[in-house]
């Protein structure tokens, strides 16, 4: 089975999938990726194993895209707001070969009409077939399911890496101070206002408490300001690329993730596999996939200070070894999301999109 991938640009957490698909070689893969790196994004580049195809890098390379895609027994589109993306729907959708749209969750960015305006354009040939549709979660499946109608398969196909490098901890916090870490763009959709006016308000209650904050972004000198009345309880510790991430969890006790919305949350199941508890919100995919209160984590509504205030000060508050219970807990959720179980996935899901 030939699989054709067309997606944005190579992260590490794709290029590792990929690679993993490769090296297993269930299926004839070949990923084409529209650009080269995402400007936003500090990721050092990951040495890609797989065939890959850069559609920014010289002339001819959208020709072999086309023949790629052609030739290949299912086309997986994992990107649609770029011209080339559009100009190789339409080709496959007029070919007439299998083929699949995988996405996180529509209409999480408002306003929700222009949204859902923008991909009847730009999703037209979508909307008019029945192919299958993978969504990144559930929370994606269901978004896809209200919008795109039950006149087609739906799949739950979220992002995947190797969490076994977060499970040997290099040194876990032992102090009285309950440690919460933050580890993300720091941009509004990420909450991380949000989490700095809680963690304020946790402080002037008398908690013996720490927040560290990775990561960089345009609500940087913001989030300084709101945390300077406590700046000797907080430490910034800039961008941290993700090989360092094991050594990053390693020194917190509680992983916040106050996301206004998210389509899945990568640092979720990061922090699980760290054995952190995980504070997570009702608006993105994988705290909704994963957390489940006081078992693993905290799963609060999004865009709340006072719930975010509330999930850090019992926190800060249950016993240590009542802690550890929960970080046991954590790990133990995610026995069923490994690299290898996503590979599988994917290889069942595509398996199906060329025998329909």
């Amino acid at each position: 089975m030939r699989v054709f991938v067309l997606t944005d640009s190579p992260s590490p957490y794709q290029v590792e999938f990929f690679n993993d698909i490769e090296s297993r070689h269930p299926c004839e893969l070949q990923v084409g990726y529209l650009r080269r790196r995402d400007p936003e994004r500090r990721w050092n580049a990951q040495t890609i194993r797989h065939d890959a195809i850069g559609l920014d890098s010289a002339n001819g390379v959208l020709q072999r895209a086309r023949d790629a895609m052609r030739s290949a027994d299912l086309v997986v589109f994992n990107y649609y707001r770029h011209g080339h993306a559009e100009e190789l729907i339409q080709q496959r959708a007029a070919h007439g070969g299998p083929w699949c749209f995988w996405g996180e969750r529509p209409g999480l960015r408002q306003p929700a009409w222009a949204g859902r305006l923008l991909r009847k354009w730009k999703l037209s040939k979508l909307h008019a077939s029945a192919v299958p549709i993978w969504g990144i979660g559930e929370f994606a499946v269901d978004g896809y399911r209200r919008e795109f109608g039950i006149g087609r398969s739906y799949f739950n196909l979220p992002y995947f890496s190797d969490l076994e490098r977060f499970g040997p901890q290099i040194s876990r916090n032992n102090s009285t101070e309950r440690v919460f870490l933050f580890a993300g763009s720091i941009i509004e959709r990420k909450g991380v206002d949000l989490l700095a006016r809680a963690f304020v308000r946790l402080v002037r209650e008398g908690a013996d408490v720490k927040l560290k904050i990775a990561g960089e972004g345009k609500l940087t000198g913001t989030v300084a300001r709101i945390l300077g009345p406590v700046r000797q309880r907080v430490e910034f510790v800039g961008f941290k690329d993700w090989n360092a991430l094991p050594e990053l969890y390693a020194s917190a006790d509680v992983l916040c993730v106050p996301s206004r919305y998210d389509g899945w949350g990568l640092v979720v199941p990061e922090g699980l596999a760290s054995g952190l508890p995980v504070m997570a919100t009702d608006r993105m995919g994988a705290g909704l996939e994963f957390v489940r209160t006081r078992e693993n984590g905290w799963l609060i509504p999004a865009g709340d200070e006072d719930a975010i205030l509330g999930a850090m000060r019992e926190a800060a508050r249950l016993p240590r070894a009542d802690l550890a219970q929960m970080g046991e807990r954590a790990k133990e959720s995610l026995s069923d999301h490994t690299l290898a179980h996503g590979v599988e996935r994917f290889v069942k899901y595509a398996r199906e999109a060329v025998n329909v």
